[in-house]
């Protein structure tokens, strides 16, 4: 909601503030600094959310600077301390990529993290009080509760020496 300022005498005249002012989301999202987020509390695998998010023009969230990480952490709270899938994903050399072609700049990986057992190749990110907020890699059959759709314009280019985060 908004209000226009008066020119008279420097108040406020609330007029409009039955309207919504228009943002840079769709409706139905939550604008957060650059980006767009919408969260999907049902609960899916990794391949279902990322498809669900695709079929809306989306990725799942990709979180690339730690303001992205404390916004995706209060989400993961609002959630109950569950898990929420991210976009990243295990390459075959062994590091992590985004999907949606967006650079490795920032990690939060939780204490023994990435740790690649039993085939973990997807990241979620933990909610319990000890770890909330780190990053962990897991399965993606498995099922998670939440997810996050995120927009945002083309990624940037890679540096040129290429250097990937692991």
């Amino acid at each position: 909601m908004f209000s226009e300022p008066r020119h008279t005498q420097g108040g406020w005249n609330d007029v409009n503030c039955g309207r919504a002012a228009a943002g840079p989301c769709p409706a139905g999202y939550i604008s957060w600094y650059r980006n767009c987020y919408k969260l999907v509390e049902e609960p899916a695998t990794w391949d279902a959310a990322q498809k669900a998010c695709e079929q809306h023009g989306a990725n799942l969230v990709s979180i690339d600077m730690s303001y992205d990480q404390a916004f995706v952490a209060g989400v993961v709270l609002f959630l109950n301390n569950t898990l929420v899938l991210c976009d990243l994903v295990l390459q075959d050399d062994g590091s992590f990529a985004w999907t949606d072609g967006w650079p490795v700049f920032f990690t939060q990986w939780g204490p023994g993290e990435p740790d690649n057992l039993k085939d973990e190749g997807c990241v979620s990110m933990r909610g319990s009080p000890l770890f909330h907020g780190t990053w962990n890699d897991t399965r993606a059959p498995l099922p998670r509760r939440g997810f996050l759709f995120t927009r945002f314009n083309a990624p940037p280019q890679m540096p040129q020496d290429g250097n990937k985060l692991q």
